[in-house]
């Protein structure tokens, strides 16, 4: 039988709404036999997910969400938020730890400008918000979702992220990200695979503009390749059909690893941990590309 495999997942140590443990026993009840640990800019979870997980007989892929932006002058439009997955990096990489200290850093401060911009329309406080952000966790948007919830404002973090705290709304604040391509060779520095995440979400572009032509977009992911980027998580539901086709015959012509996962927040989203997942031949490619981390078992 061939193994389940889920490489996207997140705790409360970013924006998820589990603790690693709690993870870690979601992902057992789910059947899963190996699960991707990559919380956004940090990767705290590490030591609380290995103990969890010795001896379940399930295996732990640490890895990090790494925010990153890309910036087209030519075209002159705001920068596009980019999230690049790295897995079995080095911890200890000074690079790594340089920038998701900053980023960690950006994300509070520009939170609380956000919260400011909120309080003209919304009961809500930094106070509150900052209450619901663990000790050591990256800071995000769905902290201040879950108070705007909690006041009974939203039903759930989506239709918060579809009202004010959508990244083209007035309430938004962007924060600090190291250039996509700074981001790529930071990971590949540390001995991570470095795997685009959900690069294909419709009206969103991410890494690439989508509403370019077919052969500038190909020509687009050639030059991140080019530069290191080792695969792309096409099996995710917010990719569009369009999107993973085009996707498919990138990761052809370059022969890179393709995953499937499930980006899972708990409570936070409705992804369901296991609704999509990684082929055992692509993991093995990455066990093999990845230098700078064991998996955790």
């Amino acid at each position: 039988m061939p193994l389940r495999i889920d490489l996207h997942a997140h705790t409360t140590c970013s924006d998820g709404a589990d603790t690693p443990t709690q993870l870690v026993e979601q992902a057992l009840r789910a059947g899963l036999d190996v699960l991707g640990l990559s919380d956004h800019d940090t990767l705290s979870g590490w030591d609380e997910a290995a103990a969890a997980v010795s001896g379940s007989g399930m295996t732990v892929i640490p890895a990090i969400e790494l925010s990153a932006q890309v910036i087209d002058r030519e075209a002159g439009t705001p920068p596009r938020s980019v999230h690049l997955l790295g897995y079995l990096p080095d911890p200890a990489h000074p690079a790594l730890r340089k920038e998701t200290d900053k980023i960690r850093s950006h994300r509070d401060h520009r939170l609380q400008l956000m919260v400011e911009k909120l309080q003209t329309d919304f009961d809500i406080s930094w106070d509150d918000v900052a209450e619901t952000i663990p000790p050591g966790a990256t800071a995000g948007r769905p902290h201040i979702a879950q108070i705007l919830i909690d006041k009974g404002y939203f039903p759930d973090t989506s239709a918060a992220f579809a009202g004010p705290l959508r990244a083209d709304g007035p309430y938004h604040v962007p924060h600090y990200a190291p250039l996509l391509t700074q981001a790529i060779t930071v990971l590949r520095d540390a001995g991570a695979v470095p795997v685009l995440a959900h690069p294909y979400t419709g009206a969103r572009s991410g890494a690439i503009d989508h509403t370019l032509s077919d052969d500038r977009i190909l020509a687009g992911y050639d030059a991140l390749v080019d530069h290191g980027l080792a695969g792309l998580e096409i099996h995710h539901r917010e990719n569009t059909d369009a999107g993973k086709e085009l996707l498919q015959k990138v990761a052809k012509r370059h022969d890179l690893i393709i995953t499937g996962s499930s980006d899972f927040h708990g409570t936070k989203k409705p992804n369901q941990l296991g609704e999509n997942t990684t082929s055992q031949e692509h993991l093995e490619r990455i066990l093999t590309q990845g230098t700078g981390a064991t998996p955790l078992r």
